[in-house]
């Protein structure tokens, strides 16, 4: 477990929004927090749970989603190592507004609130991580949002440019990977579109060469030919 929280200090200082905090502060939430693990498929966190704790995933993803009325999933996100999940709820005591779910087995930190917000509340530096936490996640979900005005192929040629923006890595041989283990599905209702619109959409993609399929993960062979189907049918 110590080994666990020494991993869990250097991907703080390394790959999360805390880095910005000086090794005490990071020392003091380690010391307060604890390791969980989650099996795939396997719910974290769910809507109007009590937001009294904070997640620093560490290894794995996740998908952050909402379940509307009439059972349909809607996917607001991913999460990759080194993001904080759970900062609303935690800041303001709120719960939970959404389903946390895992894409794969997952390792994560958990420091509860009750141990967390007297950090905050001495350390700007812990406070103001929080808030960029929150502002990046303002900025991709309005980029969602403006996506659903756009017709289909723009719509899914600007969120692919998001998700490689966010969670890309080099591929080996060439390209920028998706660093995420997602279906057609899970795309799907982060675009809210069907499965097979969004297994059409990608074999377009693939034909015209601006994307490469690899099991569930999708390559970006041609990063500035998706941004000019964005941009092309966004101005119509």
């Amino acid at each position: 477990m110590a080994d666990a929280k020494t991993r869990a200090k250097e991907l703080l200082k390394e790959r999360s929004i805390l880095s910005r905090c000086p090794d005490g502060i990071l020392d003091d939430i380690v010391r307060r927090g604890s390791i969980v693990r989650h099996a795939k498929g396997q719910t974290i966190y769910s809507q109007g749970s009590p937001g009294d704790s904070l997640i620093v995933l560490l290894a794995g993803s996740l998908k952050i989603v909402n379940v509307t009325a009439d059972a349909r999933e809607v996917v607001l996100g991913f999460a990759k190592p080194g993001a904080l999940i759970g900062e609303i709820a935690v800041l303001d005591g709120s719960p939970r507004s959404a389903d946390v779910v895992a894409l794969e087995a997952t390792e994560s930190f958990i420091v509860y609130r009750r141990d967390l917000m007297p950090i905050v509340r001495s350390s700007g530096d812990a406070m103001f991580a929080l808030v960029d936490g929150l502002c990046g996640m303002i900025r991709s979900t309005n980029t969602l949002v403006e996506s659903y005005a756009m017709h289909t192929s723009a719509r899914g040629a600007a969120c692919l440019t998001q998700l490689a923006a966010q969670h890309g890595r080099d591929a080996p041989d060439g390209g920028t990977i998706i660093d995420l283990k997602i279906t057609q599905r899970d795309l799907g209702n982060y675009l809210g579109l069907t499965r097979e619109t969004v297994s059409r959409m990608l074999g377009e993609f693939r034909e015209a060469g601006l994307v490469k399929l690899k099991g569930n993960s999708i390559v970006i062979l041609d990063a500035d030919g998706l941004q000019d189907v964005a941009e092309t049918e966004r101005t119509g």
